[in-house]
């Protein structure tokens, strides 16, 4: 009898030891949390808007919101935030770094990614706009800081499931003739047979205990440009209109996550900007929607691991330009297409170096975001997918940064926007970090080791 009791007493010590060691009760019994937030982030009228370098007028109305929306993932160990903006790039980078210290010393989290949904009908971020006196950019922090916050405020328990379909919005509009020349198709309403491009449409999903969603992350690649340059009017266009029908009819907080969408348009593209025009991007963001909805109502959980952990590893990648600036034929193009100041602006504020930085965010052994930092042709996110180590795996576009177009090889030896212009990064920068993102990956998963094996 006393040998029982003492043997009791001595495994509540242990329990107790344990509970001590890891502030509180072991972590390795701590559920995943999640929690979502959204902020609205749209910007005061009479701001220049970004997308379309013959666009010089200002905002002058909003179609939709423009909003900030925040995921919060915690495993006890480690949290780990993705912010989504209604923007066309992520904020600069001494924006997103405050941002970063404010939230590790705060709220704990280690590690948060900046992502863009890369809408054509957004602001500028200029830290002088829409005025010196009165800028709009530490509005924006604030926000951002404040969604971060609001979602690290209602971490839940939840469980993960996770499914795929297919969308039919989108096209190649690089067209590759057969004498080898390129043609730009910017506007598609015909659907005219093209380069096959990935539609994929990936969806993660988050549920409480009690079975609702509560968050559910959307990853499609499809440049958010329904609306040409001539819109004046602030709209997060199709991936805000698919968000809203997801959660009229899943619940939750649904967040999209832009891929690798370089060369990648919806079919229509009115030229005017008017309410027809808002009338087809609405029912592309409910086609894309639609697909959500009946990939959600199929889903699977995740069942190789009840707690997930996550982990995280971010690197920088220097890349070298393509292009020297003070060569007269660059000189004289860059001119042409935008002009003196633009051409003297980008001489003197170009640093010498391109640091490209990827972020990788595994959740246990099945889910990996990969974050890159510009506008990188689909060919990269198929790529990514088929040869990471990772069951399912992510390519997240605009990423902390964004160093204009990543085109493949095969594209900048062929031209067209995108590819043999629009873009200064070395021929094959895209190719290195998907090569370098694949190897990290499998350095994460125990594949490639430090030392060798005996």
């Amino acid at each position: 009898m006393f040998l029982n009791k003492f043997v009791l007493v001595l495994a509540f010590f242990s329990i107790l030891l344990v509970a001590g060691e890891n502030g509180g009760m072991s972590t390795t019994a701590h559920a995943l949390e999640v929690g979502v937030a959204t902020v609205d982030i749209t910007p005061p009228l009479g701001m220049p808007m970004r997308g379309y370098a013959s666009r010089k007028e200002l905002s002058n109305g909003i179609w939709d919101p423009l909003y900030a929306k925040s995921i919060v993932l915690d495993d006890g160990k480690k949290r780990v935030s993705l912010v989504v903006l209604d923007l066309i790039g992520p904020p600069p980078e001494e924006v997103c770094e405050r941002i970063r210290q404010k939230a590790e010393k705060e709220l704990q989290i280690s590690t948060i990614l900046f992502l863009a949904i890369h809408t054509h009908a957004g602001p500028d971020l200029k830290p002088d706009l829409p005025s010196k006196e009165n800028p709009w950019l530490p509005t924006l922090e604030r926000k951002i800081y404040e969604v971060i916050n609001n979602a690290s405020l209602s971490k839940s328990p939840v469980t993960v499931e996770i499914g795929y379909g297919s969308a039919d919005i989108s096209y190649d509009r690089r067209v590759v003739n057969p004498d080898g020349t390129v043609k730009m198709l910017w506007s598609n309403p015909d659907r005219e047979e093209n380069t096959p491009v990935d539609q994929t449409v990936g969806v993660i999903g988050f549920k409480g205990t009690d079975g609702k969603w509560i968050a559910i992350l959307v990853h499609y690649a499809c440049h958010p440009v329904v609306f040409e340059g001539s819109n004046l009017k602030y709209s997060a266009e199709f991936p805000g209109v698919m968000r809203n029908y997801v959660e009229e009819r899943l619940g939750g907080t649904c967040l999209y996550l832009q891929g690798a969408c370089g060369e990648i348009n919806p079919y229509d593209r009115p030229k005017e900007s008017n309410q027809d025009t808002y009338t087809k991007m609405k029912q592309t963001g409910i086609a894309l929607g639609k697909e959500v909805v009946h990939i959600a109502e199929s889903m699977k959980p995740v069942k190789k691991e009840d707690r997930p952990m996550l982990s995280t590893y971010q690197y920088i990648t220097e890349l070298k330009y393509r292009y020297d600036l003070k060569d007269k034929n660059v000189k004289e193009f860059y001119v042409k297409q935008r002009g003196e100041q633009y051409y003297e602006e980008l001489l003197r504020d170009r640093p010498s170096v391109i640091k490209a930085e990827t972020p990788i965010v595994l959740l246990g052994e099945e889910i990996a975001w990969v974050g890159f930092p510009g506008e990188f042709f689909d060919d990269f996110q198929i790529a990514l997918r088929d040869r990471s180590p990772v069951p399912h795996t992510f390519f997240l576009g605009y990423c902390n940064d964004v160093f204009s177009y990543f085109p493949t090889i095969q594209a900048a030896s062929e031209g067209g926007y995108g590819a043999s212009y629009s873009t200064y990064v070395e021929v094959g920068a895209g190719e290195r970090l998907v090569d370098n993102a694949i190897i990290h990956l499998h350095k994460m998963t125990g594949n490639l080791k430090s030392v060798p094996d005996r």
